[in-house]
């Protein structure tokens, strides 16, 4: 199915019925990610999946957005779907706006599952900077207007993996986005939140697991060892335990 936000088109899926749950996916990934989870979640929930601007099937985003614009259009599909206070499951950047959204719009949604959620960001140089920063002014103004197929050039021979070459037309968003810390935000959520991560995980460590928990009063924590950044795609039954028995519990 598809729903028109802000003339952007969003392609989306609801299955089940009961108290409704929005799944959202992480860079890179598509609502078709977590179709396993919602699958076992629609036995008791209605479950909305949707491909964030940019991936899947839906229209890209305008280049200026970060978390923000992301959280802002996961607060239009809410409304406009009317959607009442949805549990709200983000797997790593879709936790990030799940942690956003807890945190500058508690009343959209009803409580928070934290997949391997990527919300802290270190300041690191890229090597490709590391290697043009020490030429000479003069030589680094002469490269200037070729940079952008130097820089392609490189990424595809060193740097294969990067999501600057994965995504080239989200390059202005993702740039935003790894500069924005929601560490802050962390420390002002009050919904009910449960934590779930890979022990193994290298892209978000688990010691951000533990400094959620820390920093998110009451939330709950289950780290599952073995287990590295696909969590939720990877053992979707065994997350879908994990929030079954969270939610069952409250």
């Amino acid at each position: 199915m598809y729903i028109r936000i802000d003339n952007r088109k969003i392609h989306f899926k609801k299955v089940g019925e009961g108290p409704p749950m929005i799944l959202v996916h992480g860079w890179g990934g598509t609502m078709y990610s977590l179709n396993p989870l919602a699958q076992l979640a629609a036995s008791k929930y209605t479950t909305y999946t949707l491909d964030l601007p940019g991936f899947g099937k839906s229209d890209n985003p305008p280049p200026h957005w970060g978390v923000e614009g992301y959280a802002d259009l996961i607060n239009h599909f809410i409304k406009k779907l009317q959607i009442n206070k949805p549990i709200y499951i983000g797997h790593s950047f879709g936790g990030a706006i799940g942690i956003y959204i807890a945190c500058h719009m508690p009343n959209l949604i009803s409580s928070l599952v934290l997949c391997n959620s990527s919300f802290k960001r270190e300041k690191k140089v890229s090597r490709f900077v590391r290697i043009i920063k020490p030429l000479p002014s003069s030589i680094r103004i002469f490269l200037q207007p070729v940079e952008p197929t130097i820089k392609k050039i490189y990424y595809m021979l060193f740097q294969r993996s990067s999501d600057l070459l994965k995504y080239p037309h989200l390059e202005n968003n993702f740039r935003k986005i790894v500069t924005q810390d929601l560490t802050p935000d962390t420390k002002k959520i009050s919904i009910p939140t449960l934590i779930l991560w890979g022990e193994d995980d290298t892209q978000t460590p688990v010691l951000w697991a533990y400094e959620l928990e820390k920093n998110i009063v009451g939330s709950r924590l289950v780290v599952f060892p073995g287990v590295r950044h696909n969590l939720p795609i990877k053992m979707p039954e065994d997350v879908w335990n994990q929030i079954n028995s969270f939610y069952s519990a409250l």
